[in-house]
């Protein structure tokens, strides 16, 4: 998961706003002190550099495809578990090293004949607030990594990014503990940018939030732009192909 969507999470978080669009004029900072300002609907996040993040309230309507059945979803995570590249496997948001509570877990893969990248999941409850839901912030991160997905493994697109956007909208309370369905979806490919789509879901296909994204490629090999980033090469895990031990090894998520 990127940085992105925490720092958007935590405007969206401090907002009245249902619907929120962050615009992004530079990549979050690390290890660096930050102000929050809130005005109305909308704020900022900023250093001593200046404002790096900019909020606004936003109409946030997207063309959601039919969100996964629970069983479609869990077969989209069997396919991760047997077929998928690892790039980041302790990512907040799917890195299956991730321990339950200590992450999202959203064990992401692709869903045949429907270009969508999904998963079945249910987080921890130890992440609900006294409510046992997901607070904004974590919801927000929640739709990060389905955008990611579909970015890397629906579009010719290869390597980190840089977030020039985010809009989201949470319409539902995400309850923690409780059976999902995160997915995402590509929108457009053009040069080096990229839109996409995600979406979280109960179990039953009612929609909680939805997301849209556009992140943009660095130009040529430069990988400058990225050295906010902390990435391991994509690596392979010998998971069990017989069914009984694939689905042991999909329950493992489950739990």
């Amino acid at each position: 998961m990127r940085i992105a969507y925490l720092v958007a999470g935590l405007l969206a978080s401090r907002s009245a706003a249902r619907g929120l669009q962050v615009d992004f004029h530079r990549p979050a900072p690390l290890g660096t002190p930050i102000r929050i300002t809130i005005d109305g609907a909308g704020g900022e996040i900023g250093d001593a550099r200046g404002s790096f993040a900019i909020a606004r309230p936003a109409d946030v309507t997207l063309d959601v495809p039919a969100p996964p059945t629970w069983e479609e979803a869990l077969a989209a995570t069997g396919e991760y578990v047997t077929e998928a590249p690892i790039s980041q496997p302790n990512c907040f948001g799917c890195g299956p090293d991730r321990h339950r509570g200590n992450g999202l877990r959203q064990v992401l893969g692709l869903l045949p004949g429907r270009h969508l990248g999904a998963a079945a999941w249910i987080p921890a409850p130890a992440l609900g607030n006294r409510d046992a839901n997901l607070p904004t912030e974590l919801t927000w991160a929640a739709l990060d990594c389905p955008g990611g997905v579909a970015r890397s493994r629906l579009t010719d697109a290869g390597g980190p990014a840089l977030t020039a956007y985010l809009a989201a909208a949470i319409l539902r309370p995400v309850v923690a503990g409780e059976r999902h369905i995160a997915f995402g979806w590509r929108i457009s490919r053009s040069g080096r940018k990229t839109v996409v789509g995600s979406a979280l879901a109960t179990a039953d296909g009612q929609l909680c939030a939805l997301g849209q994204a556009l992140w943009i490629d660095p130009k040529g090999n430069d990988q400058r732009a990225h050295q906010h980033l902390v990435l391991r090469p994509a690596t392979r895990r010998a998971y069990p192909r017989g069914r009984d031990e694939r689905q042991a090894e999909i329950a493992r998520f489950m739990r």
